[in-house]
């Protein structure tokens, strides 16, 4: 029998600046996904205050914090993996008066049955989260103990830049996991690259994306995952859903074998 792995997109509504709120409904739906019996649950992108830039500083949060805390409670109980971002608190070097570098980072986690099993800073930041982000300075993958797994963690934009996925796929990721929150208006896109990172790496991708209405335009969700060819094996419409799949893990290493795009790479070119 082959060993699998239930995963799960959170593919929930994200009300700005409203954090307790937003943690509640995630896990009200984190908890529909686990009576389901998955075991890998993907959030959007800062999904438990959106991109709450008027009160940024006050709801960026230390790491561990409120919002890892509680996740890490429903991870343990359940025995699960969570993934997604939030606005963590960066530390600033207060000896230094000309440091002009923003006072948070975009924070990617991975939690493992109560634990956080790793993090990544987004390294890729989009249009005015320039001014409220500082950038991340690494990107791998992230060792689970369940499954043996290594996941390939992409914040968003970060999709735009296969240079990232290529990467995590060198250093051994067996699956990507992205988490975003993006505009109706970059739907198509998003979702032809979701698929491509999948293709081009020869890896599972389970890419979770917020719905509902922003201030200034509409999220789409279309949250999918998908296996190493590319094939859609679970895609998610516009509403409000939990998005479950099964990712066969032995076929994925099949398929990573039979694609051999790693063991090819030329390194002496590119």
């Amino acid at each position: 029998m082959s060993e699998t792995v239930k995963v799960a997109c959170i593919q929930m509504n994200v009300s700005v600046c409203l954090k307790h709120d937003n943690i509640q409904r995630a896990l009200q739906m984190a908890e529909k996904a686990v009576s389901r019996e998955a075991e890998l649950l993907v959030f959007p992108e800062v999904f438990s205050t959106g991109f709450c830039y008027e009160r940024i500083e006050e709801l960026a949060e230390d790491v561990p914090g409120p919002t890892i805390d509680a996740l890490c409670d429903f991870s343990k109980e359940h025995g699960c993996i969570l993934a997604g971002s939030i606005i963590e608190r960066r530390e600033k070097d207060t000896t230094n008066k000309k440091d002009q570098t923003p006072s948070q980072y975009n924070l990617g986690f991975c939690i493992e049955s109560g634990k956080l099993a790793g993090s990544h800073r987004k390294v890729q930041l989009y249009g005015p989260e320039k001014e409220y982000f500082a950038s991340g300075g690494s990107i791998g993958p992230i060792k689970l103990k369940k499954h043996d797994l290594s996941v390939g963690l992409i914040v968003c934009n970060e999709l735009r830049y296969p240079e990232i996925a290529r990467k995590l796929a060198v250093e051994g990721a067996d699956i990507f996991v992205s988490s975003a929150e993006i505009p109706d208006f970059y739907a198509h896109p998003w979702r032809i690259m979701s698929i491509s990172r999948a293709i081009e790496n020869q890896l599972p991708h389970v890419a979770c994306n917020r719905v509902g209405r922003g201030k200034r335009t509409i999220y789409p969700g279309g949250s999918l995952i998908a296996d190493g060819w590319g094939r859609i094996l679970e895609e998610a419409g516009s509403e409000e859903t939990v998005l479950i799949g099964e990712i066969d893990l032995d076929k994925a290493k099949e398929i990573k074998q039979k694609g051999s795009i790693l063991q090819n790479l030329r390194t002496d070119l590119y």
